[in-house]
């Protein structure tokens, strides 16, 4: 039996231009089942590439400022210029946005490429009022006769330098998608939005609803959920608090190092907030009841009522309490 050849363009980016641990030990996972070109969207220092070129048969680095996608097309180009792209099997598009992988990488591509699709990825978000149904970008793999196809490259050299972050996504994230459908090939996802455990959660379910994916093995979580927990908290209904936290880190701890998450999140001053719950409190009198609730994330409502006919509600800022780091995680 032939050997399955994989490429993988890895788009890397860091706002202090550093390779942290966690993306050092993701690469090397990914070399266990791929040949590497590392991209990079900032101006690394040698002594960081250095942390990775044992891995990569291959690094671009610099500015380009378009985003993940600009380095899946740098890589491309590069793959394409150096007559390679016709030696691989699969490439793979991969960036640096999430921790993992948590479980073992090479029988997750395995048994995804044996149902033989033509595209494949690790987290499809089907459709809803807003977006199309399409593969999460940061893991997206697909066969020769994809990747080597007119339109496909059509694609990929078409990426430019976008000011909006929602048209970025639109014209690459979703566009792939709605290429490969347009293109008739076939398309798998180790998990989907249907995942979620609360119908009202977005389908981003990675970032408002991570446990449940755990639990099924998926093998990732995405920073931005910690980066951002308070304002996803405030606008989105998202299902991450201690209890939950402590459920992951228990499942994911087995076959990773915790630290890499903790080292990464402390470094960058992230700070996990302590959430309340919604509680009542009374105190009842003869001719007085005061109750003090939790109204939502960013108040509290104070409600007294004065021999039960005059009734005074009073809104209260709601102060939020965070771990001075993440360092808690480790006491699980």
């Amino acid at each position: 039996m032939n050997t399955i050849r994989r490429i993988v363009i890895f788009a890397g980016y860091d706002k202090d231009n550093i390779i942290d641990d966690y993306v050092v030990y993701y690469i090397k996972e990914l070399k266990k089942v791929a040949d590497i070109v590392y991209v990079s969207d900032c101006n690394m220092l040698e002594s960081e590439l250095d942390k990775i070129s044992s891995y990569c048969i291959h690094i671009i680095n610099g500015r380009h400022g378009e985003y993940d996608f600009g380095s899946y097309k740098r890589g491309y180009i590069y793959a394409e210029e150096q007559n390679i792209l016709k030696d691989y099997d699969y490439l793979m598009l991969i960036n640096d946005s999430v921790f993992g992988p948590f479980f073992d990488l090479k029988t997750i591509v395995e048994n995804m490429e044996n149902k033989n699709s033509d595209v494949w990825g690790m987290f499809k978000y089907l459709e809803n009022n807003t977006e199309k149904e399409h593969l999460q970008s940061y893991f997206v793999s697909m066969k020769n006769k994809v990747f080597i196809s007119k339109e496909y490259n059509s694609f990929i050299h078409s990426v430019k330098k976008e000011t909006d972050k929602g048209e970025i996504i639109r014209k690459y994230e979703i566009g792939q998608s709605v290429l490969f459908k347009k293109c008739s090939y076939s398309i798998e996802s180790f998990l989907d939005s249907s995942s979620k455990s609360d119908c009202n959660i977005e389908n981003n379910v990675l970032l408002f609803d991570p446990l449940p994916l755990i639990e099924k093995g998926f093998p990732f979580l995405k920073i931005f959920m910690f980066k951002n927990l308070l304002e996803l908290k405030k606008h989105h209904v998202i299902n991450m608090d201690i209890t939950r936290l402590y459920r992951i880190i228990d499942i994911i701890k087995k076959d990773y190092e915790i630290k890499l998450i903790i080292d990464y999140l402390n470094s960058n001053n992230i700070m996990f907030p302590k959430f309340r719950k919604l509680k009542n409190y009374f105190l009842n009198k003869k001719f007085l009841y005061i109750e003090l609730s939790y109204y939502n994330l960013e108040k509290c409502t104070l409600l007294i009522k004065l021999f039960n006919f005059i009734r005074i509600t009073i809104f209260i800022p709601n102060k939020y309490i965070f771990y001075k780091n993440f360092d808690f995680i480790l006491k699980t």
